[in-house]
């Protein structure tokens, strides 16, 4: 009888070390099986090299002809022969490793689909040869400040304005860990996140539609928030003028972003006595002339793909 014991227990033992084996392998060959065949977690994120991605939507055609019908009826109800018109669209990451196999939207048909539907008034600016997977942060969608320096030439090129990157001052903050941090494993998403000084920004005086006591253009006490990105004006507004007393040049620019625009702004405060940001995802396009009297600024639709596949997100 005790041997037949002592053989039970060693079948449980032998089963239950059978069972925790099997379990702490299952991680890893799913993860295998995922990769093998470009499927996603269950977070909808995927991994290559260093550098995390999400899965894109199919590209939605409708959506897209939509931005174009809603940027032209801004254009056509308050914008005047005077101002000078500009568009850029932002590409996700994921396009720049569309070979690897991985759902994204296709970014060459989508920016076809929008040029088409645009009046020639639009001057587009186009970003795809001047951004690249170090553009971005490993552990976020958004763009890095400190690696602009391509797109605000390619933006100065168009609009008549240079700025020079090496002219500031980079201050950095560790750890950083995006927007994807409840996702990934503990010793895989910490990065740096930099916001970049001059003169002029810290200068430049920010009112903040969401938050009017906020004046400067980056709020340091977004870094220890789970929104760090939120340092560069203060996250999400639907409107926010940014007035620097340095400048006296006659220049005004009026941005209709996304949250990409929060921290490109900051880069142009030189350029310009007053920047005007407008997030249609909060305010409808009708409020515009309580807010602003357009003349003879430069105006700058700045969107990323996400939102010109979604474009039922910018109220009109």
């Amino acid at each position: 009888m005790q041997t037949i014991w002592k053989r039970f227990t060693a079948a449980v033992l032998f089963l239950a070390a059978a069972a925790v084996c099997a379990w702490a392998a299952f991680g890893p060959v799913q993860q295998f099986y995922r990769r093998i065949h470009r499927l996603p977690d269950e977070n909808g994120l995927y991994q290559i090299e260093e550098q995390w991605y999400e899965v894109m939507p199919e590209l939605n055609e409708a959506s897209v002809k939509s931005f174009a019908q809603k940027l032209t009826n801004i254009q056509s109800q308050y914008l005047t022969p005077e101002n000078r018109i500009f568009y850029s669209i932002i590409p996700d990451k994921s396009w720049f490793v569309r070979n690897e196999g991985y759902q994204t939207v296709d970014q060459i048909q989508l920016e076809e689909i929008v040029r088409v539907n645009l009046p020639e008034t639009f001057t587009e600016i186009n970003l795809l040869d001047v951004l690249s997977p170090d553009s971005y942060y490993r552990t976020d969608r958004h763009w890095r400040q400190e690696m602009l320096q391509p797109v605000v030439d390619k933006l100065g090129d168009a609009m008549d304005f240079s700025v020079k990157l090496p002219d500031f001052t980079q201050v950095e903050y560790c750890p950083f860990i995006g927007s994807y941090r409840q996702y990934l494993p503990k010793n895989n998403g910490e990065e740096s996140l930099f916001y970049l000084e001059s003169a002029d920004t810290k200068a430049a005086v920010s009112d903040n539609y969401q938050y009017p006591e906020i004046k400067s253009v980056y709020e340091l006490s977004r870094l220890e928030t789970d929104n760090t990105y939120d340092v560069y004006l203060s996250g999400v507004s639907p409107y926010i003028t940014i007035t620097n007393p340095n400048v006296q040049n006659g220049r005004d620019l009026v941005i209709f972003r996304d949250s990409f625009g929060s921290s490109l702004a900051p880069l142009l405060c030189s350029e310009y006595e007053t920047i005007t940001l407008i997030d249609l995802r909060f305010m409808f396009s009708a409020a515009l002339p309580e807010f602003l009297t357009f003349t003879d600024q430069d105006v700058l639709f700045l969107y990323s793909t996400w939102i010109v596949n979604n474009s039922a997100m910018l109220r009109s």
